[in-house]
């Protein structure tokens, strides 16, 4: 598919990262819980956090830790991303005007909702390559700053695992954001 060619509505609308939800590997009851919250682009209500955390065998305070801590984990991440490089919100910058910067900001705390879905259902190869693709496009019309957005989210990987200490858990956390920043950082292949 060339995504080159599709208009931006399409792509917004393709721009997918959450790929559990069609995954055959989870049962049907996750799938769904996944996909419902995903449409919402909301966190795991602690019902659908314990159903899931059931099936996969992980310690719900994992995921419900994280979750808790979400705001904040992004919060830290801008703030380091503004610290080192402030230039990306000033006049002429990659995150300039402000809206640019929410966005990046919402994509980063959207990001960390996924992997808390992956964590929940200890899968570290979550996205979906279709909507990564999308999403890459779309970074690219966009002229999105990859390289700060890289560093916000190696930021929140090391915000996440600060309260983590079973040597399993932070495995599973490094395990899901470097899957994050591989499928991010991919180049197109030129056929």
């Amino acid at each position: 598919m060339n995504l080159q060619n599709i208009d931006f509505k399409t792509l917004v609308q393709g721009a997918q990262v959450q790929g559990l939800s069609k995954s055959e590997a989870l049962p049907q009851a996750t799938r769904a819980i996944l996909e419902r919250a995903d449409q919402g682009q909301r966190l795991l209500t602690p019902d659908e956090l314990a159903s899931i955390c059931q099936s996969s065998g992980v310690d719900c305070t994992l995921p419900d830790n994280l979750t808790n801590r979400t705001n904040d984990l992004v919060n830290q991440a801008r703030g380091h991303l503004l610290e080192t490089q402030p230039e990306l919100v000033e006049p002429g910058g990659a995150l300039h005007p402000q809206d640019r910067a929410e966005a990046c900001w919402r994509d980063c705390w959207n990001f960390l909702r996924v992997i808390i879905y992956a964590v929940a259902c200890n899968q570290s190869r979550f996205t979906n390559p279709n909507g990564m693709a999308a999403l890459r496009e779309l970074y690219r019309r966009m002229n999105v700053p990859i390289e700060g957005m890289n560093i916000a989210l190696d930021q929140l990987r090391q915000q996440a695992l600060k309260e983590i200490s079973r040597p399993s858990d932070r495995q599973l956390i490094n395990d899901c954001f470097q899957h994050l920043s591989a499928e991010l950082n991919k180049s197109a292949v030129k056929s």
